[in-house]
């Protein structure tokens, strides 16, 4: 697969995991709670993708593989209900800017372990994205400090997501793998909507929002699977800040929410800093390590 194609997906991915957050405040207005919100987000994308792996006769992973898609699923858990919880102690803008430090984290990372290296143009396209996400996410960022442990915990338990995702999934179908991930999330989470007693929605309009998530989700998963494996995953988690542009861009079109200046700012620097990134010429050593087998 080409690097445009790769990135592509990625941006793909970050278009579906940007338009969750409108889908899940009409769910929200609709009486439906987190946890239960997140079960069936996960249930219903197993039922969606289910029959597809079936038809295709994919193999689904085994050994070692199936045991880092399960551990991606309960991190996948962990992370969603660090996040949602978050909102209740912190305001939507700080748990939203405190989520998306996970690329700074992504990329030490990577680098700390040997996997990347951090060139100079990287390392000032990070800045410029965090930079531009604080822009545009600023304003009324108050919160408690449970609230702010907990959007730290939800970016570093990403980071760590994204960073096993780019390990298990080479040579591994991304629909096998995404099939595992919601599975056990959809696991995860039931438990913790069992634990607080949650109720299923009751309107049309709950269920329209609930299955327009899975729906997306199902296609973020996959898309980032496979992108990542061709980018890297401190390049793929840079592309993926432009999540939070998307969801600004959604709320106007959509819920008529009102932009800022600052805001819009914020976007532009955020989308210069992924144009340039796409625009950066693939290395020569990445080039013949796909040549030799990697996946397509």
């Amino acid at each position: 697969m080409s690097r445009t194609s790769a990135i592509a997906l990625i941006l793909l991915s970050a278009l579906g995991f940007g338009s969750m957050a409108i889908f899940a405040k009409i769910a929200y207005a609709a009486g439906v709670t987190p946890s239960m919100l997140l079960v069936l987000r996960f249930a219903l994308a197993v039922g969606m993708l289910a029959p597809l792996v079936w038809m295709r006769r994919v193999k689904l992973p085994r050994g070692p593989a199936l045991a880092g898609f399960l551990l991606m699923g309960a991190l996948y858990t962990a992370q969603s209900q660090s996040y949602f919880t978050a909102l209740m102690y912190a305001s939507s803008g700080l748990v939203g800017l405190l989520l998306y430090v996970y690329p700074v984290l992504v990329t030490v990372l990577a680098v700390t372990f040997g996997s990347e290296r951090l060139d100079r143009r990287t390392l000032m396209l990070l800045i410029v994205a965090i930079a531009g996400m604080a822009v545009m996410l600023g304003g009324d960022l108050q919160g408690q400090p449970l609230g702010i442990a907990l959007g730290l915990l939800a970016a570093a338990i990403y980071a760590v997501y994204i960073l096993l995702g780019s390990k298990v999934s080479q040579g591994i179908d991304p629909l096998a793998g995404t099939l595992v991930i919601m599975a056990a999330a959809a696991l995860g989470n039931g438990g913790f909507a069992l634990a607080s007693g949650a109720a299923f929605p009751a309107t049309l309009t709950a269920w329209l929002a609930i299955a327009a998530i899975a729906l997306a989700t199902t296609i973020a998963i996959s898309c980032f699977l496979v992108g990542i494996k061709h980018v890297g995953p401190s390049q793929a988690s840079i592309i993926s800040t432009l999540e939070p542009v998307i969801t600004l861009c959604l709320g106007v079109a959509l819920l008529a929410e009102t932009v800022s200046a600052g805001q819009l700012l914020g976007g532009a620097m955020v989308l210069g800093a992924v144009i340039l990134l796409a625009m950066r010429a693939q290395p020569p050593v990445q080039v013949a390590q796909q040549a030799e087998g990697a996946p397509t």
